[in-house]
């Protein structure tokens, strides 16, 4: 179950008709109908058995699009088409989702059904959610809201705030989706729906977390969980589970979120709602952790990683999937008005043809007039070369958007192919001895000391796979479409210190020495985040290809506006046409050279950083000599201005 679950289920008062609730008598009830009413019977009650009855529910659909499309109801057709849309969403296949949502929309419009369209807005942007894309979700939910205020549906207008509520939380601005909560619970009470005010009230929960009032939120999520156990909505019930559990924990009640969250493994399991699963394991290993019980968190811990890279593995490819759906549709929406523009053209020049046809034979009967209308011919002419040419350079600028459209579409499969081909080779070994040693532990053939001393290796291991999935989805999240670079002003010292403290067991592995002769307060302009990403994947590789008690060394330099942060060690160094090629524009994925002691990697991180530096109008250069080591710099633009406000304080201008 994905934690989407937010894109509720439809509410019974958008409908009108008499639904019946057993199979038989609708069935029954459904013999007898013809027509429109026959239509108008199949969507509402697919509209409210899309959650439940899935099978059913299309096959409804289906049939009421077959029935609309004869006699043109184009409401009733875009109506079929958003049921299909949101069944396929709650299944994860995104990219029909998408097909059957903007074919629905598309008939909305046609029919002038603004109720219809506030509906697929939120299917729409349930979709950009799934891509991580919040301010483009949100933009859809709000759109949805406006036109659901229109026709004063308020249903609709609830489920629009929640939704722009919880992607409020997502992207981390809390005060703004707790104005939109808050505002759902005041248009809840006239409308009087349980599910939605519980659904409300999870986001306010949520939003109390992040603030951490762990003592509010516990008290809003059990007000949630009853109302969602009163609805017997198991979904929304395990959504639920896991953040009150968690809550609990933060809060001191430690026994209380024991029971809770083994509750919650049980009912998760038995329902199939792998992420809620996968989050109840999660929080259950970091109680039993508080509790000293580290065998009942390390199998708890074990469990939540084996369905979190089972999980994060799928949301990928589906969120690949629907981006190539969306350039795909978008592609042939460019080929249909390219043919279209051609067809006018072509209208256009039979249609002055015909005409030029007719003067000709006007002419010959009025010689009188014959020099106006040689006049009139050669402007006309010349006015028909110009509309040609114009066309003939659309024509030209089209085919060859599209043509750049297919490099890149063939540039972003083979990088796909690479970077499966590069994370199914590097994770399988790790998570092999991971298993392994499970496996032992599970037919007790391993005791407490020689597990202890495995420990370490696992350790390592785990690292490795760590640091790979950190890389490939910190590079995936900068591929995709909204991704922005938030800059700051801030210090380059702490951010080092950080990444040295991280990397500490490999330095002390290899007896390294570190000469970090960097000084406090260098300000810099960036974003902190992607920086750190940087740098510590410019040390790790330091590390890695340095030999045994080598040394490496950090520094930094001012240079008119700039910081220049050198990162120099003692290993191996990289030829010269390597370094060419790493350094390139062009330059793709490949796979990761071992290091000293060989030490693996995905062959992401030199292509991160040079993504990231160039996103923080920094630079990066390499200089290197095999057997003597490498130094690399990362330029950084420091702030060009500071003013100092009435209390003291340094702000950017």
């Amino acid at each position: 179950m994905k934690f989407t679950f937010f894109f509720f289920l439809s509410i019974l008062t958008f409908f009108s008709a008499p639904v019946l609730g057993q199979n038989g008598d609708r069935e029954a009830l459904l013999a007898q109908l013809k027509g429109k009413g026959r239509y108008d019977f199949l969507n509402e009650n697919a509209t409210l058995m899309r959650e439940s009855e899935q099978d059913l529910a299309i096959r409804y659909s289906l049939e009421a699009d077959s029935l609309a499309s004869l006699v043109d109801d184009f409401s009733a057709k875009s109506r079929a088409l958003e049921n299909l849309g949101w069944i396929y969403y709650r299944r994860g296949q995104w990219q029909k989702s998408f097909d059957h949502s903007t074919k629905a929309y598309d008939y909305a419009l046609l029919a002038e059904d603004k109720l219809q369209a506030a509906r697929i807005m939120n299917n729409l942007g349930a979709l950009y959610y799934e891509q991580q894309n919040y301010d483009k979700a949100i933009e859809q939910f709000r759109k949805g809201f406006e036109l659901a205020v229109e026709v004063k549906d308020i249903s609709t207008q609830i489920r629009s705030l929640n939704n722009i509520a919880l992607n409020f939380t997502q992207s981390g601005r809390q005060d703004s989706a707790l104005h939109y909560a808050k505002r759902s619970i005041a248009i809840n009470e006239s409308a009087g729906s349980p599910y939605l005010l519980s659904f409300a009230n999870r986001v306010i929960g949520d939003v109390y977390m992040a603030k951490g009032k762990y003592d509010t939120a516990t008290t809003i999520y059990e007000t949630s969980l009853e109302m969602a156990r009163v609805q017997q909505v198991k979904s929304f019930e395990a959504g639920v589970l896991h953040r009150l559990g968690n809550a609990y924990f933060l809060n001191g009640e430690i026994n209380k979120a024991t029971a809770l969250l083994n509750y919650a493994v049980d009912f998760c399991r038995e329902n199939q709602f792998l992420d809620e699963l996968t989050k109840s394991h999660k929080y259950l290993a970091e109680v039993y952790q508080a509790k000293g019980n580290i065998n009942q968190a390390y199998f708890h811990l074990s469990a939540y990683q084996t369905l979190s890279d089972s999980l994060i593995s799928k949301a990928g490819r589906d969120r690949l999937a629907l981006m190539q759906g969306m350039f795909d549709q978008d592609l042939a929406t460019k080929q249909v008005e390219l043919l279209k523009a051609q067809n006018e053209s072509q209208k256009y020049r039979i249609h002055a043809n015909n005409r030029y046809m007719l003067i000709g034979g006007i002419a010959s009967l009025m010689i009188l007039i014959l020099g106006v209308w040689m006049f009139i011919l050669h402007r006309n002419l010349k006015k028909t070369h110009t509309d040609l040419l114009i066309q003939q350079q659309k024509s030209e600028s089209q085919n060859l958007e599209l043509e750049s459209k297919s490099r890149e579409l063939s540039q972003i499969n083979e990088t796909k192919n690479k970077l499966f081909s590069i994370l199914g080779h590097d994770l399988k070994g790790p998570i092999g001895q991971v298993k392994s040693v499970m496996d032992l532990m599970m037919r007790r053939q391993l005791d407490q000391e020689e597990f202890m001393e495995l420990l370490s290796y696992l350790k390592n291991d785990i690292d490795t796979v760590d640091f790979t999935l950190n890389n490939t989805l910190k590079w995936s999240v900068a591929q995709l479409e909204g991704f922005e670079i938030k800059s700051v002003e801030f210090d380059l010292n702490p951010i080092i210190q950080n990444v040295l403290a991280l990397l500490q067991y490999s330095i002390k592995k290899k007896n390294l020495v570190i000469f970090n002769q960097t000084g406090a307060n260098i300000s810099v302009y960036g974003e902190p985040e992607s920086v750190e990403v940087s740098i510590r994947n410019i040390i790790s590789n330091a590390i890695k290809f340095s030999n045994p008690g080598d040394a490496i060394t950090i520094y930094t330099e001012k240079d008119r506006g700039w910081v220049n942060l050198y990162i120099l060690d003692q290993g191996v160094g990289i030829e010269k046409t390597q370094l060419e090629k790493l350094l390139s524009e062009n330059y793709t994925l490949t796979k990761s050279q071992p290091g000293t002691q060989k030490e693996k990697g995905s062959g992401l991180g030199l292509q991160l950083v040079k993504e990231f530096i160039k996103r923080n109008n920094g630079e990066i250069s390499i200089e290197s000599q095999l057997g003597h080591g490498t130094k690399v710099c990362i330029k950084l633009p420091v702030p060009l201005l500071q003013e100092v406000d009435s209390v003291g304080q340094k702000k950017l201008v």
